[in-house]
């Protein structure tokens, strides 16, 4: 991306303008008006109106590009010379050490101000002179939500294909998912192999966010402990609009027939690094419905199988506690079902947590943004004196929310997740997934 073309925006530029500036780069903001596509050297955000608020540049945003006479790297003293009324601006309370603020007024009549540290200019910004923004809306609390679940694994045990015992109503942890066909099994839009069941989970009322009726969750996750090549034409057919005519490619055929056939509740989501998860929305008769073998798509375009499918737990696993207690009750050479019709699962138990002050309220790390719902940040001052932290559950429906790194905007109808909780790569982190959004975020640890 070529960043130079950004010193030429000015607050009060239009939507369209900016936009053009960003070219293919560019996303449109969220509801608060701040812009996710921008290079790290550059920040902004537009106003309520749609129009270019303040525009930062950074102190790696290139020297030789010129903001009204001042470019990043150049001293406080040159600056000066070239803006004889730049003043020093009121000291922040969190200031760091060696960091000063100036301040002056543009001909344009927009507001600069110079971020200046150890008299070299290393910020510049550019802002309206009485900006107004749209703040973000935070989910509402939810009175009528007045419990959260913790919910355990108990040891690993063959799950039966069909007709399974008491054990397993809580839902279950890899192996197969239910009351699905080969055709809804989700498929990978960047490989086109199939996507590995994580977990299913049988849900209180309380958290069926989708209809009383759709009592389970399963969830699936595109491979993340092998390097699954990616196919250009796969992902091309993906990304297009479904056309009701059959692809021309034969190879594309069995991706073509599996859309038509995809499931009518499955959500699709994407994670920052690009990592593709399905969730499929089951009623308590999918839930109690057999089993499902995972498809092997006739496609030329598909070359071998993801080591989940030919592997055991032991082989595709790098670490013991993705798939089991511990190593003495682990069941090495226990088949994926795919390969030898065995399921190897772990079993869900489902408990009421108590006394959590945070059930039916959103999530959220800053003071100010939990004033209206009353939510209690499991460090702040109150909750840790509250130990708002004591809960090691792998996995939980709502109530206190304890992220590895920020806080996503999440209602109180939320799951959260460790790693071992399906199997998962989160870089020692955890996850958190929106049930009624169907979004789905995570960090590492």
């Amino acid at each position: 991306m070529n960043v130079l073309k950004f010193a030429r925006l000015r607050p009060l530029m239009s939507l369209e303008t900016v936009a053009s500036a960003f070219g293919e780069h560019w996303v449109p903001p969220g509801e608060d008006g701040y812009l996710t596509c921008t290079p790290d050297s550059v920040s902004a955000r537009l106003d309520a109106e749609g129009r270019l608020g303040y525009i930062t540049f950074l102190r790696t945003f290139p020297g030789h590009g010129v903001i009204d006479g001042l470019h990043i790297g150049m001293t406080l003293a040159d600056a000066r010379n070239v803006r004889p009324t730049l003043q020093p601006a009121d000291r922040d309370d969190d200031e760091l050490e060696g960091w000063s603020r100036h301040s002056d007024i543009t001909d344009d009549g927009f507001r600069l101000k110079l971020g200046v540290h150890e008299e070299v200019v290393r910020s510049i910004e550019l802002s309206q002179p009485l900006p107004v923004y749209r703040d973000r809306q935070l989910p509402a609390a939810v009175p009528s939500l007045t419990h959260a679940f913790d919910l355990t694994l108990e040891p690993q045990r063959e799950l039966a294909m069909r007709a399974r015992g008491p054990e397993w109503a809580g839902g279950w942890a890899l192996g197969l998912p239910p009351g699905i066909t080969p055709q809804q099994w989700p498929l990978s839009p960047v490989s086109g192999h199939p996507m590995r069941h994580a977990f299913t989970l049988h849900l209180p009322p309380e958290y069926r966010t989708q209809g009383q009726h759709l009592a389970c969750l399963s969830l699936f996750v595109d491979d993340q402990f092998e390097e699954l090549e990616a196919n250009e034409e796969v992902t091309s057919f993906f990304d297009a609009a479904l056309s009701p005519e059959a692809p021309a490619d034969e190879a594309l055929l069995p991706f073509w027939q599996h859309l038509q056939a995809r499931h009518p509740r499955q959500h699709g989501m994407e994670d920052i690094l690009g990592t593709r998860y399905t969730a499929i929305w089951l009623t308590q008769e999918e839930f109690d419905a057999p089993l499902c073998l995972p498809p092997m798509p006739p496609s030329a375009h598909l070359t071998g199988a993801p080591g989940w499918m030919t592997q055991s737990y032991a082989e595709y696993f790098p670490d013991v506690w993705a798939y089991t207690c511990d190593e003495k009750t682990s069941q090495h050479g226990a088949e994926v079902g795919c390969v030898s019709g065995i399921s190897i699962a772990r079993p869900i138990r489902s408990s009421l947590r108590e006394n959590d002050p945070n059930v039916g309220k959103p999530a959220r790390e800053w003071e100010h943004e939990c004033t209206l719902s009353g939510y209690v940040p499991a460090y702040s001052d109150k909750g840790v004196a509250l130990d708002l932290g004591r809960w090691r559950a792998p996995a939980h429906l709502g109530g206190t929310m304890i992220p590895n790194q920020g806080y996503p905007d999440f209602g109180p109808h939320y799951l959260e997740f460790e790693e071992y909780f399906g199997g998962f790569n989160f870089g020692g982190g955890n996850a958190q997934m929106d049930l009624e959004k169907m979004e789905l975020d995570w960090a590492c640890g």
